[in-house]
């Protein structure tokens, strides 16, 4: 199961570190915007003013300062000035109209001299911004950008002989416009280009801006021709509603698939003031239908209200989920994900491996900043990326049982909350029979490393036999063999004695050949398993009647280097007391200290025979000379002596 909702880690230092110079001057820019809009908002409620003329304004100021709040973070700083500038200026300008409505003159005094040029941020949003979305640079978009810039100089200096003459020809005031809205035009149609070219989530985020453009358009109808009451109505309703759909299309083009991170805060911002602007555009469209029926102004207030209010959650989630679809791009659904971990596995099987490898596909499927899975059985945990200040986990569940658990962090709270951990329910289950399988396969991977071990320690124990023992005692054989034979014969009296010593030493070199047989490692130990390899040895030494018992419970805990000189310890041991004369019984005791393995081999006989023999002693002492341990002496009962190994883990 996952946790309820993403939760920051502890580290409150690196939630600072996001708060980036780039972030606080986009909060700067939003104080800016919205303060004004709040006190025109209390102006115009207090003074009972109608909203025809500062609705657009308010719009305007509201949705685009988030959008240029995070704009300004993505190093695009003349498309940032613009709409920042235009959210200031319309929220001031706002302001200054309710006012004069309200009969504040000292106030709108002072708000006029404070903008200077109350046009420039609509021109150049206009006339500029379209060309500078466009991501090809040719002629036709220096043209474009030079036509714009000169338009909005020749706004800033209309603006300016008009302030400080206090007249000016009205078609001159209103050329700048139209030349803003003829360039507004010719951009949209260069981005037709872009459309052409672009993918799938550019060609959305351009069809998305060209359906703003044009009810912008419409809605600058009533600015050009004086409309009865009802078309001025819907025309505001277009204005506002293009302010619903420009600022997500505007952010979608500029970002260009990168991912919010921290700036989706002020991304939130924008999406709740757009939610307001189609909310309004509702509001208007509703309003002036119920006139246009025939109801009271009253009514029809009342009746847009509520439809306003019963409206406003969905609208809110339609304009989110819309901003999600052209920012985030389409949420993969489960068999997406699970596509896309495939081939990010069959990608990257060379380089990584194990729950490495599929935390690194979730990681790169999701677009997260970290992905870590912990088993739950001890092993390794793996981690992909680094961890990010928002987290969602899950416990990792198959057939009733917890084997892991999984974390995936991101700069995105609302990317985890929506889109991730919903589909994480749905393949948690899939990701758990994967890290059962990533145990077993370490399993295996174990026991072949472990198996590889013994075996070399098997090949480097038969060449010291063989080449180190059995060759020479054979070659010196040959040589005892070859003066026999001079002996036998040249009729000499000593040729029976040497062929009886001959007799004597081939039958001491045929039991060597049956000790190096007894004490093959057997399979057991491979699989780590000392305890039974040992009950293997003393099976087959107790073969003839023998008895050897063997207490070495809980040695699977042994790493499988100390398990090996254990058992080389314990053959030698056992090989040495069984060429003792009449040995009965051999008692074989391994005891496992936090730090070392205490291994004790005794034994009795009848009649009384030594029990440790320096030949013994001899070959179990290169035993564990080879991992450091140490031999002694120790007593047994009815006053026996037992060789003692002590091996450090």
């Amino acid at each position: 199961m996952t946790n309820d909702d993403p939760a920051p880690p502890a580290e409150a230092e690196r939630r600072r570190a996001d708060l980036t110079p780039g972030f606080w001057a986009g909060v700067v820019i939003v104080v800016l915007a919205w303060l004004p809009v709040v006190v025109t908002v209390i102006v115009v409620t207090a003074a009972d003013l109608s909203w025809d003329v500062p609705l657009r304004l308010v719009v305007a100021a509201l949705v685009y300062a988030p959008v240029a709040a995070v704009v300004v973070t993505r190093r695009h700083p003349l498309i940032a000035v613009i709409l920042g500038a235009l959210a200031i200026n319309s929220g001031w300008l706002a302001l200054a109209v309710a006012a004069g409505a309200a009969g504040l003159g000292d106030l709108e005094a002072a708000l006029d001299l404070a903008i200077a040029w109350p046009r420039a941020a609509e021109t150049a949003a206009l006339a500029v911004l379209p060309w500078l979305l466009a991501r090809r640079r040719d002629r036709v978009w220096r043209i474009g950008v030079l036509l714009g810039a000169a338009t909005v100089a020749a706004d800033v200096a209309i603006s300016t002989v008009f302030a400080i003459s206090g007249a000016m020809p009205r078609p001159l005031l209103a050329s700048t416009f139209y030349a803003s809205i003829v360039l507004f035009v010719a951009g949209a149609a260069y981005l037709v280009g872009e459309w052409r070219r672009g993918t799938a989530r550019e060609r959305a985020a351009l069809t998305w801006l060209g359906v703003g453009g044009m009810l912008l358009m419409v809605g600058y109808v009533r600015v050009v021709v004086d409309l009865p009451g009802p078309l001025a109505t819907l025309g505001d309703a277009a204005f506002v509603l293009a302010q619903g759909v420009l600022p997500t299309a505007v952010l979608a083009v500029v970002l260009g698939g990168e991912e919010l991170g921290t700036d989706r805060r002020l991304a939130a911002g924008a999406v709740w003031a757009q939610s307001i602007a189609v909310a309004v555009s509702l509001y208007l469209v509703v309003f002036e239908a119920a006139g246009l029926l025939g109801l009271e102004p009253a009514v029809a207030g009342a009746l847009a209200a509520g439809a306003l209010a019963l409206a406003f959650s969905s609208v809110s989630r339609v304009v989110r989920a819309q901003t999600e679809r052209l920012i985030v791009g389409e949420a993969p659904d489960a068999r997406e994900v699970l596509g896309r971990l495939g081939e990010h596995l069959a990608d990257t099987r060379e380089a990584t491996s194990g729950l490495l490898s599929l935390a690194e596909g979730l990681r790169a499927t999701w677009g997260l900043a970290s992905v870590e899975i912990v088993p739950a059985s001890g092993g390794g945990a793996a981690r992909a990326g680094s961890p990010a200040p928002e987290c969602v986990s899950a416990d990792l569940q198959a057939g009733g049982r917890t084997v892991g658990t999984i974390e995936l962090t991101s700069a995105d709270a609302i990317v985890l909350r929506e889109s991730v951990r919903p589909l994480l329910h749905e393949i948690a289950g899939l990701i758990a029979v994967a890290v059962i399988l990533a145990d077993l396969n370490q399993e295996v991977a174990e026991t072949r490393r472990r198996m590889l071990g013994v075996r070399r320690e098997e090949r480097r124990m038969l060449h010291h036999e063989l080449h180190d023992e059995l060759a020479p005692s054979l070659a010196g054989i040959g040589f005892g063999m070859a003066a026999a034979q001079r002996l036998v014969a040249s009729g000499s009296p000593g040729a029976r004695p040497a062929v009886a010593a001959l007799r004597q030493n081939l039958a001491e070199r045929t039991d060597d050949v049956r000790r190096l047989a007894r004490i093959l490692l057997p399979a057991a130990l491979d699989e780590g398993d000392l305890d039974a390899a040992l009950g293997e040895l003393a099976q087959r030494f107790g073969a003839d009647g023998t008895s050897v018992s063997v207490r070495a419970a809980g040695s699977d805990v042994l790493d499988p280097r100390v398990q090996l000189a254990v058992y080389l310890v314990v053959a030698e041991a056992v090989l040495g007391h069984r060429r003792a004369v009449a040995t009965t019984r051999i008692d074989i005791e391994v005891t496992i200290d936090d730090d070392e393995v205490a291994v004790r081999v005794g034994a009795d006989g009848e009649p009384p025979a030594p029990a440790v023999t320096p030949r013994m002693l001899e070959a179990v002492g290169r035993r564990a000379s080879d991992v450091g341990g140490v031999v002694r002496i120790a007593e047994a009962p009815r006053g026996r002596r037992a060789l003692e190994v002590v091996i450090p883990r």
